[in-house]
This record gives C-alpha cells, structure tokens and sequence, in this order.
C-alpha cells in the first residue's frame, strides 16, 4: 500500500478522533456534576450509565 492511499484514512481517523475526545470531554463533565453524596451506589451508577448511553451510544447512529 502506498502512502498516498494511507492519507484519507488518517486524515479519517483523526476526525473519528476528535469526535470521540468531545464526546469522552462531555461525559466526564456530566459525571463531574453529580454529586455522589445524593444517590446511593446503585444510583449514582445508574446515572453513569444513562449518561455513558445518551453520549457515546446515542451518537454512534449520529455519523
């Protein structure tokens, strides 16, 4: 394979990249906000894991 026919699949993983950087920023300021003191365990993990669907699985139809 030539260096040529590397180039737009770089250049495609580097922007799959940065979407997925936005969307780790995203949930980890949404998991920051909570505030653990207020569920119990089993909350607090429900919570992560409804946020984790809405940002990352959500938008995996989204490309």
């Amino acid at each position: 394979m030539e260096i040529s026919e590397l180039d737009p699949n770089i250049k495609g993983t580097q922007e799959e990249l940065k979407r997925h950087q936005e969307k780790t920023r995203k949930f980890k300021e949404y998991v920051q906000g909570l505030f653990i003191d207020l569920y119990t365990q089993d909350e607090f993990n429900r919570r992560v894991d409804a946020i984790f669907n809405e940002t990352f699985k959500r938008n995996q139809n989204d490309k």
